[in-house]
């Protein structure tokens, strides 16, 4: 079927959700990459159909330049903001399962590997999905779990052998990454792990935790999902049904309520005071004063689980 696209040309304040068509019925992560298009207000705008990859489209982020960049299985997606299509693909990128992006003030993109497994695991928590993994071509592994420095032109400059964290379902690996303003290192996390980890970018080496969580089961929600670096150093992260912002040394300055379960992505809204954060269980998008913590606006997708396929919102900075 023809898919027509109808999103915009980007204006300030637009937002954009990752919300794939899953109509796959064999495989519960795949279907149609599909990208919605919001104004500032929250009013919907418009989709973008996408092309690329057979699973989730996620891990939206903005280039500095405008380009707003997304993922699907190995596909490096990015959108014009001039007429709200997608770009060509390039063939620069190694084929790996990226999730997100961060850039540098020279214009490197440091883009985090979402998987880490040599194959599709057995335990019981990965059996509860029919998603088909994507293999590295000639590596015959789902991922490695690093974090791949490209410059400007999108010439891989370093590979960063990041350490991850386990995790409940025993595949991932960089699901969640933020560059700290100064741009000397990353803060990193593998989703439900218990870890908050950092690598230092310039000197190539693992930097101790920023925080470790207490306790040795890893299905006990103790643990660390989103996170985003705000303009000043101080970190918003997600730890499942609430939200925390820390301070520089990893001590929580606050945290947010947020009621619900399963807020897996942040982002950082251009006005300085406000933030998005999305939520993949329930489909929803709150967008939330970082100082209050107050929530001023809600979008419902209407997709929650078991269609669950909310996986990254960004904000348009215009």
């Amino acid at each position: 079927m023809t898919r027509e696209s109808t999103m915009q040309p980007f204006a300030k304040g637009d937002i954009f959700i990752a919300c794939t068509l899953l109509n796959v019925p064999d495989d519960d992560h795949a279907g149609e990459g599909r990208i919605w298009q919001y104004d500032k207000d929250m009013n919907f705008k418009g989709e973008l159909w996408t092309e690329g990859g057979n699973h989730f489209v996620g891990g939206l982020e903005f280039d500095p330049n405008g380009p707003l960049w997304a993922f699907n299985d190995f596909a490096v997606i990015h959108v014009d903001p001039k007429t709200g299509r997608q770009l060509p693909l390039s063939d620069k990128f190694l084929p790996r399962c990226y999730r997100s992006a961060s850039f540098d003030q020279d214009g490197n993109v440091y883009l985090g590997e979402h998987m880490k497994a040599k194959k599709r695991p057995d335990n019981p928590i990965a059996s509860r999905t029919t998603t088909k993994f994507p293999v590295i071509p000639g590596e015959g592994v789902l991922g490695f779990g690093y974090v791949y420095k490209y410059d400007k032109d999108w010439n891989l400059v370093k590979v960063f052998h990041t350490e991850c964290a386990p995790d409940m379902t025993q595949f991932k690996g960089v699901t969640h990454s933020s560059l700290h303003p100064s741009g000397e290192f990353i803060i990193y996390a593998t989703e439900t792990g218990k870890r908050l980890m950092r690598y230092d970018v310039i000197n190539d080496r693992q930097m101790p935790d920023l925080v470790t969580y207490p306790g040795e089961d890893i299905m006990d929600r103790v643990w660390v999902i989103a996170v985003k670096y705000l303009p000043d150093g101080r970190l918003l992260i997600t730890r499942g049904d609430f939200m925390e912002m820390l301070d520089e040394d990893g001590n929580v300055l606050k945290s947010y309520p947020l009621e619900t379960y399963g807020w897996s992505d942040i982002e950082i809204c251009h006005d300085g005071e406000h933030c998005l954060v999305s939520n993949i269980w329930e489909g929803t998008v709150v967008k939330v004063n970082v100082e209050s913590g107050d929530i001023v606006a809600t979008i419902d997708t209407g997709f929650k689980a078991p269609n669950r396929c909310v996986a990254g919102v960004a904000e348009y900075p215009g």
